[in-house]
């Protein structure tokens, strides 16, 4: 209150009992490879707060009205984005994975996770970035463009998120999806069972089937795409076959 802490951040405070309980400061100095002195961990924990209060464009802001927000990251002041892009461009994705690995096996210690389903999904959205890539569609109707893809694994009974990555618009869903199943398969305890992935028919890949039945600790629940000759190829099925 000296500092006049106050307004609507002021909630972010509310966090750090949450922190403690994660670790989220030994986590991201692990992740930084910073002393206690120095900045880096401070920065990364910004953009975890950031993350937390489901807004964007905090930076870009450069001040706030209220007070508070920049203290909870252990900072005098909010971070600018070249900060923040200097401190993101000194580690890689295999870095940031180990992050979230040791993350999840926190969290599968405290039972956040059930671990029987999974659900795994990919969201894409518009990207702004200057080199050349594959164009593809969003939606139906919409122009081909450059898209940034996530791939999200979550648990479905618990409906908590496990892990994600990322890839450029020219990777697969069957090339990303092991990836995501594999780091999943690092977090999760499956004590002698094989737990169920569902996901839609943008799944539904020969190379992929064949990679959860050959080599990996899954089951795979996915719709078969709607096509004239998989309707066909069901219907030529006997009826005795189903029963």
């Amino acid at each position: 209150m000296a500092d006049k802490i106050c307004g609507t951040l002021i909630g972010i405070w509310l966090l750090l009992p949450e922190h403690l309980r994660l670790g989220s400061w030994d986590l991201l100095k692990a992740w930084s490879g910073a002393a206690d002195e120095q900045v880096q961990t401070r920065l990364a924990m910004q953009l975890v707060n950031e993350r937390a209060l489901c807004v964007k464009g905090i930076r870009q802001k450069r001040t706030l009205s209220q007070k508070g927000f920049e203290l909870a990251n252990g900072l005098p002041f909010i971070a600018t984005d070249s900060a923040i892009h200097h401190l993101l461009d000194e580690h890689t994705v295999a870095d940031a994975q180990q992050l979230q690995i040791a993350l999840g096996k926190i969290r599968q210690t405290f039972g956040h996770y059930d671990g029987r389903i999974l659900a795994i999904d990919p969201h894409r959205v518009q990207s702004y970035s200057k080199r050349q890539m594959p164009r593809r569609k969003k939606h139906k109707d919409s122009k081909p463009a450059k898209l940034a893809q996530t791939f999200f694994c979550l648990d479905a009974d618990s409906e908590q998120p496990i892990c994600f990555t990322t890839a450029s618009s020219g990777r697969t869903v069957t090339q990303a999806t092991p990836e995501i199943l594999k780091m999943a398969a690092k977090i999760l305890k499956f004590n002698g069972h094989k737990p169920l992935v569902m996901a839609d028919n943008e799944h539904y890949t020969v190379q992929l089937l064949d990679w959860i039945s050959e080599a990996s600790p899954y089951d795979l629940l996915v719709p078969m795409p709607n096509y004239p000759s998989i309707r066909r190829s069901i219907q030529q099925v006997a009826e005795q076959a189903f029963t």
